[in-house]
């Protein structure tokens, strides 16, 4: 957290003072997680940001509801399920910001500059190494294959992580193959569709599957924990598409008139020196490229994810959700 402090606090001496103004940011994070990494750019700039914490669905209707007398100058959610919601009602407005083009690859940027990620993480296929080589993954799709039967392991289709992997599938695959993809993995199924990722992860573990999928965030630190965890990383889709990823983003709310000062704050989440500390603190990969990974991302590996921008894969959750339905995927 030192760290984190400092390499804030070098970054927002870059910034020219601003008149002293207060910005108002809904968020799913504490606000004692989110501290360190504003305080150096109040420091600077005089500018104090205060955090209203509730959950996902909450603060949409929060925003909804409050309309033009909202006091909330931006919005930060845990991935593009909830961004695309709070988009849907119109709750963004769009920013305008050459440096954040500059830093940020744009499938990480809405399309309409609504929204935009300031890290993100990859939904992987996670393996027990003394069960399975690496040789024998390749894709989400072949998961559903017979010699996986008996062998997976996934989260339960009831949450964001794996609606937005939905919305993926259907993005790319249409609403047939999605729905075929779906009944298949049900098929191959060691247990009943597990309540969280680290579950998962504990499953393959634990030798109760072989297989399973899990954010690379909930890897990582029981990997950096234990070098010999018996649980590894892989990358799908590799020779096509490319991994899903989804990430933490931030937008501006439709009736800030602050949008200067949001805009700095934004400016300032981007930049180099910030992302590297805050991606690491959160175990997830920095949005902007120049940024560092941390040590464990590194050993992971690269990997090739999925281009396509994220604004434009979020309006497909509705029909992924029905889809998983249908396949009787629980």
């Amino acid at each position: 957290m030192k760290k984190m402090i400092f390499a804030a606090a070098l970054l927002a001496a870059g910034f020219a003072q601003a008149s002293a103004k207060e910005l108002t940011v809904y968020s799913v994070y504490e606000a004692e997680r989110l501290a360190p990494i504003f305080k150096p750019f109040t420091d600077r700039t005089g500018i104090t940001v205060n955090v209203v914490v509730g959950k996902s669905d909450e603060l949409i209707e929060k925003l909804r509801v409050e309309g033009a007398s909202t006091p909330a100058d931006l919005y930060l959610d845990k991935d593009i399920v909830y961004l695309g919601k709070a988009q849907e009602l119109d709750l963004f407005q769009a920013f305008s910001s050459k440096t954040i083009e500059s830093k940020i690859p744009a499938h990480l940027i809405d399309a309409n500059k609504n929204w935009l990620l300031i890290f993100y993480r990859a939904r992987i296929m996670v393996y027990n190494s003394n069960k399975v080589s690496a040789s024998e993954l390749s894709t989400y799709e072949d998961l559903g294959s017979d010699k996986w039967k008996g062998r997976l392991c996934v989260r339960t289709s009831a949450n964001s992580y794996n609606e937005a992997l939905g919305a993926y599938f259907v993005k790319h695959l249409g609403a047939e193959k999605t729905l075929n993809l779906f009944a298949s993995w049900v098929k191959n199924l060691s247990v009943d569709p597990i309540k969280g990722d680290t579950d998962v992860i504990k499953a393959v573990a634990a030798g109760t599957c072989d297989v399973g999928i899990a954010n690379s965030y909930y890897l990582a630190p029981l990997v950096k924990a234990d070098a010999q965890y018996p649980v590894k990383p892989f990358f799908p889709n590799q020779n096509g598409i490319g991994t899903h990823v989804n990430g933490v983003g931030i937008g501006l709310t439709k009736h800030t008139a602050k949008t200067a000062e949001a805009t700095l704050l934004l400016e300032y989440l981007t930049s180099k020196e910030v992302q590297t500390v805050v991606a690491a603190g959160f175990s997830q990969y920095p949005s902007n490229p120049e940024a560092s990974l941390s040590d464990i991302l590194v050993e992971f590996g690269s990997f090739k994810q999925d281009s396509t921008n994220l604004g434009l894969i979020a309006p497909h959750v509705p029909k992924a959700k029905a889809l998983m339905g249908q396949a009787g995927y629980k």
